[in-house]
């Protein structure tokens, strides 16, 4: 059906549809059904005849439930002059896509993002990945990891507890003072302290025997023998205050109100006074490099 150009709505009366068009007094025949019009005729056709013609439903998709529904033509075509292009079968589909193609949509992914005007992402996966920053390799177990920040160095927490227990050592530990420590002065005396005692304990004898265990997934073995320090004091690592004793005797000492053995001292003096004289060296070589860690 040819269209007006101005209005652009459907010419009834036009050379294409063998329709001439007739002043409304003078026609006196409903140009549609060829009937004489009565009273109740409209323009140039019948009421009943001009409600059919306008009442042509087109067949149509609805955007938002994508179910086939009919709308009026004049409709259709009056949505197409006011610019709609967007058709649905009820008004809740209507508000409800308007709802979400009107909305904010993500800046990596596009999902709509509703009643979320100020946000760019519309979860932290979308602001993380939009985030992504080249593979790294740890400095410690070499592996290659995606850091999640700029100033991520290392692979894990492990790796990077693991390199500042490195760190920590020596000088570059702010604690740090000679190189003496009352914790090494202990490690280099204990053996001292085991052979004075002959590998057994004071208190009941009891001897030498490793203990195996695993460490992190390693084998490993410690002694079943316990440097003892006689004032209670870890930093007084004198050959007179250290004697060797058992993991039982030990916690009988502990654990009583009055130690069962007052003669550990005079022990340790005693035992240490008749090693040899390269055992005595030793012993004061260490007490003279670790003076400064005494209390």
């Amino acid at each position: 059906m040819p269209m007006d150009p101005v209005t652009r709505r459907p010419l009834l009366y036009a050379p294409e549809t063998g329709l001439s068009y007739k002043p409304s007094r003078l026609n006196k025949t409903c140009i549609l059904c060829g009937k004489p019009k009565d009273n109740t005729g409209r323009g140039q056709a019948h009421r009943e005849c001009y409600m059919k013609a306008r009442h042509v439903r087109i067949l149509l998709r609805c955007l938002w439930c994508h179910d086939e529904f009919l709308k009026p033509r004049y409709e259709y075509n009056k949505a197409l002059r006011r610019g709609h292009f967007a058709f649905y079968c009820c008004k809740p589909h209507s508000q409800a896509h308007h709802a979400v193609k009107n909305a904010r949509k993500c800046h990596r992914c596009e999902t709509p993002m509703p009643g979320k005007a100020a946000n760019k992402y519309c979860s932290k996966e979308c602001r993380a990945a939009t985030r992504a920053r080249p593979e790294k390799q740890c400095p410690l177990c070499g592996g290659t990891f995606q850091p999640k920040t700029s100033g991520a160095m290392y692979c894990s927490r492990p790796c990077a507890d693991k390199a500042h227990a490195i760190r920590m050592l020596g000088d570059s530990n702010p604690n740090y003072k000679d190189g003496t420590s009352y914790s090494k002065w202990f490690k280099e005396t204990r053996p001292l302290i085991f052979e004075r005692d002959k590998d057994a304990c004071v208190a009941c004898s009891a001897t030498f025997e490793p203990i195996r265990y695993e460490r992190d997934g390693a084998p490993a073995q410690r002694s079943n023998l316990i440097v003892h320090h006689l004032d209670e004091n870890p930093a007084n690592n004198q050959v007179g205050n250290l004697i060797l004793l058992c993991y039982p005797c030990h916690t009988v000492h502990h654990k009583s109100e009055e130690t069962p053995y007052p003669w550990f001292a005079d022990y340790a003096r005693q035992a240490s006074e008749s090693m040899t004289s390269r055992w005595k060296a030793t012993a004061t070589s260490l007490l003279t490099a670790y003076s400064s860690t005494t209390a």
